[in-house]
């Protein structure tokens, strides 16, 4: 009796051999001569993969290899070049090694590249439209209308950054030095787009969602120039309140995102974009007459608002770098400079 169950158990034990290795050397290698198969077989429970390995043999004239299967029989997806003296097979072959140095080497870097482009093209026009901006003289070259540099600033209005804080002035504007940090800021985009833009290897500073949170926060503050550069006398274009609070939110996409480099381009653009929005909503709320059941409020209060939100946002913020705690230095003494500059030359009080 017990031989006749060991005879029919070593007999399905052969019948699965053949069929499974009937399977495997047909439907996946598509080559009736593979040499052995090494199943390995993974209970739910384990932690690891422990091989157990069935060894079903077949004439063959290849190299001996083994194809790890787990339990749901998932097999690697590198192809298998096939040796073989026919010349189209190795014509084949040669073009398929071709092709994967090609894209390793040479395409792969290409398509990086060219994920920063969006984003270096931005910055550059964000540099050319501040550069307008800063000089107070509309579009740049306006007797060449074919000129680049002139269609990019058409619409760049003659209103320099100078002369928006002369138009509106607030207690808590800062000194002019304090807006030198915007050249900083595009330096040091265009070193970390360019590190991370030419970086060998797969390893990514910046990801395609960096780069367009990068991208957007660019044309949110060409867009922010663009208005405040049309400000007039009496006229305060309410866009540029509106449009300067995405810069931040853009910009410190990254940061939030808990990035593995320091990247102080993003922290240094997020910290003085949050500031320059307060400072944007001060003049709104002075200036701007537009708050419902408020309307324009005096200087003093317009300071205290511009307090209390810089205060709120510095608790929001955990953990505080070097960066932003530059940022703040900066402001707040350029804010301090400007006070006592304007207290001594009219001869009166800081306030």
């Amino acid at each position: 009796m017990h031989s006749n169950k060991r005879s029919l158990f070593r007999v399905l034990f052969i019948a699965v051999g053949f069929t499974l290795n009937f399977i495997f050397a047909f439907d996946v290698t598509t080559n009736p001569r593979i040499s052995s198969t090494r199943l390995s077989f993974v209970s739910p429970n384990q932690q690891s993969i422990r091989p157990y390995p069935i060894t079903i043999t077949g004439p063959s004239t290849l190299p001996r290899s083994n194809i790890l299967v787990s339990s749901s029989l998932a097999l690697s997806s590198k192809p298998l070049l096939e040796e073989s003296n026919c010349p189209v097979t190795k014509f084949g072959n040669k073009i398929t090694k071709d092709l994967a140095w090609f894209d390793k080497t040479i395409l792969s870097r290409i398509i990086k590249v060219a994920n920063h482009a969006p984003a270096l093209l931005s910055l550059i026009y964000f540099g050319v439209v501040s550069m307008a901006s800063m000089m107070g003289m509309g579009p740049m070259t306006p007797n060449s209308e074919a000129a680049l540099s002139s269609v990019l600033t058409r619409t760049v209005g003659p209103t320099s950054n100078a002369a928006f804080a002369a138009l509106f002035p607030t207690l808590v504007t800062p000194a002019s030095f304090v807006f030198l940090v915007w050249p900083l800021i595009s330096l040091l985009q265009l070193i970390t787009l360019s590190i991370s833009a030419l970086l060998p290897g797969k390893e990514e500073i910046l990801t395609q969602d960096d780069l367009t949170a990068l991208t957007l926060a660019n044309l949110c503050s060409s867009a922010w120039l663009f208005a405040s550069s049309n400000a007039q006398p009496g006229k305060l274009p309410l866009a540029s309140s509106l449009i300067l609070p995405l810069v931040p939110i853009f910009s410190g996409y990254t940061l939030r995102s808990e990035p593995n480099y320091i990247l102080w381009a993003n922290q240094i653009y997020c910290s003085f974009t949050t500031l320059a929005s307060i400072l944007a909503f001060t003049v709104e709320v002075q200036y701007g007459g537009r708050l419902p059941l408020v309307g324009k409020v005096g200087p003093e209060l317009a300071g205290i608002v511009f307090l209390g939100l810089y205060s709120l946002s510095s608790l929001a913020v955990a953990k505080k770098t070097g960066a932003k705690r530059f940022v703040n230095f900066t402001a707040l003494s350029g804010i301090l400079y400007k006070r006592i500059f304007d207290a001594l030359g009219a001869g009166t009080g800081l306030w």
